[in-house]
């Protein structure tokens, strides 16, 4: 049978469709192309721009490592010494992929130093760079501890953090204070009615306004001991002891032997306000009117209970002081001392200004202790022992009672290795100078 052809109309919409198949994909087909092209060079610059990044945070971490080599590396890029190969004039190719190159310069203020770190790929068309400032930190924060922390009673720290390589507990009215934050490597352990870490180490291990626990406590700084005995040495104030009952210059001391030494009403001694280095070898108690003023080691145990007498003039209040209350921080002024109001805290304090309003407990306008405290074993802080300065604490720290510590972050001592602190971290613009 013959078989019959299709209508004319009917071919011609056939061929039509064929047409506007063929231009769709002459259209889609050449984008589809361009397109993969685009995201085949975007998935290569972007592959480029991230061996660049990698590259220049290998240079902040070999300029990091140079930096803590010695205390002479440091000081000399404090003071803004150039050092060879981190001037920008080395090229490191120790990293696969490109290479990298590095800038340490002092500032921008005058305890910082500050890193630029560049990397760019094998082919040279992406760069990226990173910027940094550190300070060498070596009182880190208000009470350090090498061991735990027990705060409890009308104990109080201001202006800085509290650090301890174990347990910080908080007791009584102490555990009722939100500030100042607490840094603990183990964990931070309140009451039933005000706690902190309620399951140990394992997270949730912060509440990112005042306790931090398992956190990476910053490496603790050696202190060069043999040079501050021997300046105290040097002011006869190495070992004093017995009880001090007149105003004299010679101090009674017990020499090294001495196992624990007795100091009653050492504002009876000449020396007390000197800013000198006070330095006992082994233990120590003070009893009676307390007010040194310069830097204490004791390489054993140190307890303290008796009175302040010690009025400073305006002291020197640490620029982010008010991180340590962001809690309850608000506009409103006057919530610890030297607060201004929202994040803004005032250059200077006068101790005892706003008494218990804003300190949380009395501490008049007197101190016991004007600088840096070191104990190499424990120490027992009760009666009124205010501090202006920092604690650092070997064994164990425990405060009770009428005790203030008011951190000073200007403090230096001298110390045999550099622990940094890292202040600031941004990517910026590489430079336009020629690898």
């Amino acid at each position: 049978m013959r078989r019959l052809a299709p209508p004319s109309g009917r071919r011609g919409q056939v061929l039509a469709g064929v047409v506007l198949i063929v231009m769709l994909l002459l259209i889609i087909v050449p984008a589809m192309v361009a397109w993969v092209q685009q995201d085949t060079k975007l998935s290569v610059k972007d592959r480029k721009t991230t061996t660049a990044f990698n590259l220049a945070e290998a240079g902040i971490d070999r300029a990091y490592w140079k930096l803590k080599s010695s205390t002479s590396t440091w000081a000399n890029a404090r003071a803004g010494i150039s050092l060879s190969g981190y001037a920008f004039d080395t090229n490191y190719t120790d990293v696969a992929g490109g290479v990298y190159r590095i800038s340490i310069t002092s500032g921008p203020s005058t305890d910082q130093v500050q890193v630029i770190a560049e990397g760019r790929d094998l082919l040279g068309k992406e760069k990226r760079a990173i910027q940094v400032q550190y300070t060498n930190s070596s009182i880190p924060g208000g009470l350090i501890s090498g061991a735990a922390i027990s705060e409890g009673g009308t104990s109080i720290v201001h202006w800085g953090p509290m650090l301890a390589m174990n347990n910080i507990t908080l007791t009584g009215s102490a555990a009722s204070r939100y500030f100042p934050r607490k840094l603990s490597k183990q964990a931070v352990v309140g009451t039933v009615g005000n706690p902190r870490d309620t399951n140990g180490i394992t997270p949730p291990n912060t509440d990112n306004l005042e306790w931090w626990s398992s956190y990476a406590v910053p490496e603790l700084p050696t202190f060069d001991f043999a040079a501050l005995r021997s300046s105290a040495a040097a002011t006869n104030t190495l070992n004093c002891n017995g009880t001090v009952t007149g105003t004299h210059t010679n101090h009674v001391a017990c020499g090294s032997t001495c196992t624990n030494c007795s100091v009653v009403n050492i504002t009876n001694d000449s020396h007390y306000l000197n800013d000198e280095v006070w330095y006992w070898d082994n233990n120590v108690s003070f009893t009676g009117s307390s007010g040194i003023k310069g830097t204490v080691i004791v390489r054993g145990n140190m307890s303290t209970a008796g009175t302040d007498s010690y009025n400073p003039p305006n002291v020197h209040v640490p620029a982010t002081a008010w991180k340590e209350y962001q809690k309850f921080d608000t506009s409103s002024t006057n919530q610890y001392p030297g607060d201004l109001g929202l994040s803004t805290s005032a250059a200077s304090y006068n101790i005892g200004a706003c008494g218990v309003t804003c300190e949380g407990s009395a501490s008049g306008s007197d101190i016991g202790f004007y600088g840096f405290v070191y104990v190499g074993g424990t120490i027992n802080m009760t009666g009124d022992s205010d501090i202006y300065g920092a604690v650092w604490v070997q064994s164990g720290w425990s405060g009770s009672g009428n005790v203030m510590i008011f951190y000073n972050d200007t403090l230096v001592l001298p110390q045999l290795n550099v622990t940094l602190t890292r202040d600031s971290w941004r990517e910026r613009t590489p430079s336009v100078s020629a690898w």
